[in-house]
């Protein structure tokens, strides 16, 4: 009978413990998400060394810098700055052969001592890409290369610039058309370069430097940003052989120079006002 009844207790318990606690709650579900994929950005290559690459100026050669690619100067967004755009290089640039590609040179802020002012002939994302004042190899190696090169810099590199001035040089017609604010003037040459040592056809620049040299053939002189594509080193010294525009005491006349362009002082005069960075087209 006490068996009876404890069975009986036990069960009585259970069942008020049962009612207590209440309806058992289901397991929570489990939920599994399916796979999201995320494109990871790439990272940015890391700023080069600068002081490893080749300086992009006269002086050096630098091999790997495209061509023009048949670009014309830009003309400038802003025309408060000059109808045509140039760049005024504000720290070293490290010099691209394309946008985000491979630099092959260091662009330094002052070229033969003045401050290096490029004319821009394209811009994308940030970037420019401009004429410089270099060779991309001697003429003894490879006279296609050695003016006419380009360079993809950074524009916060950079300082906004302009010209309102423009040259063209016709070799074939001995003439020169100067293009100022003032309007359009041409006059007659005095030489180009002969048939063995051509003045260097296509765009240039005017580097803004200025030379005195009296008591020389040459008495004033404005270097160009092309050099001879026949002679490696006219200039032992700077083991260059820039050409420019000056003025000369030489008697000759015609197709007769190591490739500069030989004027009177007329046209010097006029020419010596440019600003750095006007372009001079030869042809």
């Amino acid at each position: 009978m006490r068996r009876r009844w404890l069975t009986g207790a036990v069960v009585v318990a259970a069942a008020v413990l049962g009612a207590c606690a209440g309806p058992v709650e289901p397991p929570a579900a489990v939920v599994v998400h399916a796979p999201v994929t995320v494109e990871k950005a790439a990272v940015p290559a890391p700023p080069p060394d600068l002081s490893t690459l080749p300086v992009v100026d006269p002086l050096h050669v630098v091999a790997g810098l495209p061509g023009t690619d048949g670009l014309s100067p830009r003309r400038n967004a802003d025309p408060s700055l000059g109808v045509w755009q140039t760049a005024v290089v504000s720290q070293p640039a490290a010099a691209y052969d394309r946008p985000e590609g491979t630099p092959v040179g260091v662009v330094p802020t002052t070229t033969l001592g003045e401050a290096t002012t490029l004319p821009v002939l394209d811009e994308h994302d940030g970037w420019l890409r401009v004429l410089v004042a270099t060779r991309g190899a001697l003429p003894s190696e490879d006279r296609a290369q050695v003016n006419g090169r380009t360079a993809w810099i950074h524009a916060a590199d950079t300082t906004p610039a302009g010209t309102d001035w423009s040259v063209h040089v016709d070799t074939a017609g001995q003439t020169i058309t100067v293009t100022s604010p003032a309007g359009t003037q041409q006059f007659p040459v005095k030489a180009t370069g002969s048939a063995a040592t051509p003045t260097p056809a296509g765009l240039s620049f005017l580097l803004g430097v200025r030379w005195l040299e009296p008591g020389t053939t040459t008495p004033r002189v404005l270097p160009l940003s092309t050099q001879s594509e026949s002679i490696d080193h006219y200039d032992k010294p700077t083991g260059t052989a820039v050409t420019a525009i000056h003025t000369t005491t030489l008697r000759g006349t015609g197709e007769v120079s190591n490739g500069c362009v030989r004027v009177g002082d007329d046209v010097l005069d006029l020419v010596w006002q440019a600003p750095a960075g006007t372009v001079v087209t030869v042809g």
